[in-house]
């Protein structure tokens, strides 16, 4: 419950959402992901907020094994699990939480 109001209170903060976005391309997040217009080989993050929980996001920038071992259709390729710094996964979450 925690992390989701933080989740919602930091999706709310303009500054938080635009870290997030510059962290979205300094991570290269682009070379597996796709935001607005066709994805073709590229996973589309469009609705990604709509589609799964913050907690979920959450999981996925922390621990993309084990959500990736959950899902019936397995990716093309594997997230790589990056080494965040404090309040980058914050800022990641407020940025795709816009993404409805």
């Amino acid at each position: 419950l925690v992390a989701a109001v933080t989740a919602t209170l930091a999706a709310q903060d303009p500054k938080q959402v635009e870290a997030g976005k510059q962290l979205f391309e300094t991570y290269k997040c682009t070379k597996c992901h796709k935001i607005g217009g066709p994805s073709g080989k590229l996973q589309s993050l469009d609705g990604v907020a709509t589609k799964v929980s913050a907690d979920d996001i959450r999981k996925w920038l922390l621990s993309p094994d084990e959500m990736t071992a959950k899902l019936k259709k397995k990716p093309v390729t594997k997230m790589k699990k990056q080494d965040f710094k404090p309040g980058e996964v914050e800022a990641l979450m407020a940025y795709l939480s816009t993404l409805k």
